[in-house]
């Protein structure tokens, strides 16, 4: 049986999150995209030598560019978006501060260095309930997350806070650590093929991510210690609905069985994570944003 995939080319692109922007794809859930995404400088730097010549003539405006935004048919407030991340290609050349490094074989040759490449979507969001989020901020609808977990064969879910959603995603990086610490990941080209769902209830107002075993819990704010109370109170209240059981247990069995990471700590909002192991604590995603 032949499978559609819908092709969204990078020129489609926005800079920020709003309902202003007239979605340039109309698709039904279950459907599969394939996102051609441009760099975080949108395609305007040289990465032909091995530093970067012209970097500080960028225009600022155009960074962090997420290629979108896809209505998503029947997605209303209070439901929730599922994107199923299948493949994420990254050229052959990427770039951090002003060095360029090539990636052969799935590894990038740093100096006498050789890192495995593990991409991460670093934009992916929705629309915000009201006015206009920037590609370079965060918060409950996704936007400029930074985090590692984001990455192929995760599943993202976002909040859905206006009709169709408006979904859009770029800057991806071949490869970024925990906390993002110089300010950017390896900046590349890439294509992302994804299978975008629709769930007719919502858990939290905050993004959900299932991968490696773990769901991880986002949150973003202007300090870490913000980040981490808004964190673990959505913790909490997703073991309290999960399991029936009182504020006081939730927060003493994340506790025993979660870590509290940082993505990235390098933005004007901080974002943070709690990873909670599946094996240990059965949370079944499906039946609570069914309910």
């Amino acid at each position: 049986m032949k499978i559609l995939v819908f092709r969204i080319p990078s020129n489609f692109r926005v800079y920020s999150f709003s309902t202003a922007h007239k979605p340039v794809l109309r698709v039904k859930p279950d459907s599969l995209i394939l996102f051609e995404v441009r760099d975080a400088f949108d395609g305007q730097l040289d990465l032909s030598g091995d530093y970067l010549p012209n970097i500080d003539a960028v225009d600022r405006g155009r960074i962090n560019p997420a290629t979108g935004p896809v209505w998503i048919e029947e997605a209303m407030p209070g439901y929730t978006i599922e994107v199923e991340v299948l493949s994420v290609k990254v050229e052959s050349r990427g770039f951090i501060g002003r060095r360029v490094f090539r990636i052969l074989d799935d590894t990038i040759e740093a100096d006498s260095f050789r890192i495995p490449i593990k991409p991460v979507i670093g934009v992916i969001g929705v629309a915000p309930l009201k006015g206009e989020a920037s590609t370079m901020e965060q918060g409950d609808f996704g936007g400029n997350l930074d985090t590692p977990e984001i990455t192929v064969g995760s599943r993202v879910f976002l909040p859905v806070w206006v009709e169709g959603g408006l979904l859009a995603l770029g800057d991806v990086h071949a490869v970024q650590g925990d906390g993002e610490v110089s300010g950017q990941g390896l900046e590349v080209p890439a294509e992302v093929e994804a299978r975008v769902k629709l769930h007719r209830g919502c858990i939290l107002d905050k993004v959900i991510v299932d991968y490696g075993g773990s769901l991880t819990i986002l949150a973003s704010s202007k300090t870490l210690e913000d980040a981490i109370d808004e964190v673990l109170n959505a913790a909490k209240k997703l073991f309290q609905k999960a399991f029936e059981i009182d504020e006081q247990t939730a927060l003493a069995l994340l506790s025993l069985t979660s870590n509290l990471g940082i993505s990235q700590i390098v933005n004007l909002k901080k974002t943070v994570k709690i990873k909670i192991p599946k094996n240990v604590v059965p949370i079944n995603l499906e039946k609570l944003l069914s309910d």
